[in-house]
């Protein structure tokens, strides 16, 4: 596999985000065709012989059905955020913005503040 060029990323750019979506989505997909030939792989060259052997084949194949989980997970996350984006026009910054699930800075500070707080109601 050829290596990627490197690109700089612009947070503002919608031609940059979607060089990046772009990107992210093909290799989601290259990792979903990598553990599925795995799991073929490891289905027709594996002839095990007794309990531990099934235990090691039935792990490794669930190995890659996590990759493989974890590669439509990131597809879908790209196709939540490029839906965002449509449904506010092609506006980046106000589809940023009305994202919950898209961590910031103020993201933290929430996440500090419930902490204290259920650390001061505990005490």
């Amino acid at each position: 596999m050829a290596r990627t060029k490197k690109q700089r990323i612009e947070i503002s750019s919608n031609d940059s985000l979607q060089n990046v979506m772009q990107e992210v989505y093909n290799n989601a997909c290259n990792q979903m065709q990598d553990a599925q030939k795995v799991i073929v792989e490891i289905g027709t060259s594996a002839t095990p012989e007794d309990v531990d052997d099934w235990a090691k084949v039935a792990k490794a194949k669930t190995d890659a059905l996590k990759l493989k989980d974890s590669a439509i997970k990131i597809k879908l996350d790209v196709g939540k955020l490029q839906s965002d984006i449509i449904k506010h026009g092609g506006n980046l910054a106000t589809a940023i913005a009305n994202n919950s699930e898209i961590v910031n800075k103020d993201s933290f500070a929430k996440v500090r503040e419930l902490i204290e707080s259920k650390n001061s109601k505990s005490e």
